[in-house]
């Protein structure tokens, strides 16, 4: 009866993961939802189009403007002559003029010009901050990806393992009530079950936290609850604890495969990180020039079509056209323009340092991704061969093992040595990745 109620409960368990929803994550729709919630990409696309209209007010002033102006006046005293008996007023108490009015600074050394190159410099520098910016995000969420793929392939090959070592578990008891193998082998066979429980169960929690990490960064957690997850091609294993959701993910090879021609790619010199840095610095250089175009003289027009009363010293309405010119040159002012630009070049000298440290940092990393590279795919080769080797070992362990040639303490170490083996070439692909999306976000972009 006890046998029977325990099957009934294995079919519930089994039949409900089973039919659990699968939750399907791609790294494509990951990489999308990071994007366009990110509060960073949209303060920098803020940032971006407040340049723009920076940029576009500073161009303004090269050309001419147009504007209506108005006034009116009052005296308290108009003055007057007095003529033949007769009180002249020269004027009256009340006055008025209305028209447009046009303006035009004709010539500053170009000191507009480069207040204009300069903005557009702004402009530049924060569409290639954007850029970068973006990169990083791209990478922190590729890398969390590949968290939660290592993470799920590792709960794959612990039950294979778990599989493995309840066989053997069930082969040794058996054995047992049969009087050919001792009680310690029972234990360290029921030993090597619960080790790879215990180790799944670590995995299941790591994921969490994992599957956290990546929903913090997409923005949405795909109506997926992470506190105890497991893998879509485990749904027929034997589970004896809740699960939280069932997840698929691109296939890790598929994602490697992806990746692998980031492998030849270049570091790339005018990456978006320094081109901002570049730009800054010629910003700076161009706001200089302008101080510097300050000291010269400065030549401006004005003209406009007035409705004016009184017409001077006649009380009468007249329509008049009104034009000039006005030279101005700063004569004393302190030494304040020439400083500002001193100041200027020095903020541009800096930058220049900037980028050549960016730059030195920037090509370190990709040197160092390029060579861990390398060194990784010497091990993913020979942890293939180990793998074929320690499962054959694995076998023929076993069967020495029932045939009393060996103990079974033997057979646990060799399957201890091809878990780890397989533990360990997964590893060795996510970090492959890693340093593949590592070069892929410093890399030009030619692939």
């Amino acid at each position: 009866m006890k046998k029977l109620f325990g099957l009934f409960v294995l079919f519930i368990i089994t039949t409900g993961l089973y039919g659990a929803e699968v939750s399907f994550l791609s790294l494509a729709q990951c990489e999308r939802d990071a994007l366009n919630s990110s509060a960073q990409l949209q303060a920098l696309q803020a940032q971006v189009l407040a340049s723009r209209a920076q940029e576009k007010s500073v161009s303004s002033s090269l050309y001419p403007s147009l504007s209506l102006d108005a006034k009116g006046m009052w005296v308290s005293e108009v003055p007057t002559l007095k003529f033949g008996g007769q009180e002249l007023k020269f004027g009256d108490t009340w006055g008025y003029s209305v028209g447009p009015t046009a303006s035009w600074v004709l010539f500053d050394n170009g000191a507009r010009s480069s207040l204009k190159k300069s903005a557009s410099k702004v402009v530049n520098a924060q569409e290639q901050s954007y850029e970068f910016a973006r990169k990083q995000i791209l990478l922190q969420v590729q890398q969390a990806y590949f968290s939660v793929q290592q993470l799920l392939q590792r709960l794959v090959l612990l039950n294979g393992q778990l599989e493995v070592a309840q066989k053997q578990f069930d082969d040794v008891q058996s054995a047992y009530k049969a009087g050919s193998k001792s009680k310690l082998d029972v234990s360290i066979a029921r030993k090597q079950v619960l080790k790879t429980q215990t180790a799944m169960s670590g995995a299941r929690s790591a994921l969490a936290g994992q599957l956290r990490a990546l929903f913090k960064l997409t923005g949405t957690d795909y109506g997926i609850v992470p506190s105890y997850p497991t893998d879509k091609r485990l749904v027929n294993a034997k589970e004896e604890n809740k699960t939280s959701a069932v997840l698929d993910t691109d296939p890790l090879e598929n994602t490697l495969q992806l990746f692998r021609p980031y492998s030849q790619s270049e570091f790339d010199e005018n990456s978006p990180k320094l081109a901002a840095l570049e730009e800054m610095a010629q910003y700076y250089n161009y706001l200089a020039d302008s101080y510097k175009d300050a000291l010269y003289p400065r030549v401006a027009l004005q003209g406009g079509a007035y409705f004016e009363y009184p017409n001077g010293a006649i009380r009468e309405h007249v329509f008049l056209g009104r034009a000039g010119a006005a030279v101005s040159m700063p004569l004393f002012e302190g030494g304040k323009d020439r400083q500002q630009a001193k100041a200027q070049k020095e903020l541009s000298r800096a930058k220049t340092y900037e980028k050549q440290d960016a730059r030195e940092t920037l090509t370190a990393l990709f040197l160092a991704a390029k060579d861990r590279l390398y060194g990784l795919q010497v091990q993913e080769n020979l942890l293939k061969d180990m793998i074929k080797q320690t499962g054959e070992t694995a076998r023929l362990t076993y069967q020495a093992y029932k045939a009393g040639a060996v103990t079974f303490f033997e057979v646990d170490r060799a399957n201890l040595d091809l878990l780890e083996s397989q533990l360990s070439l997964a590893d060795v692909q996510v970090e492959q990745l890693n340093q593949l999306a590592i070069l892929n976000s410093l890399g030009k972009e030619t692939l």
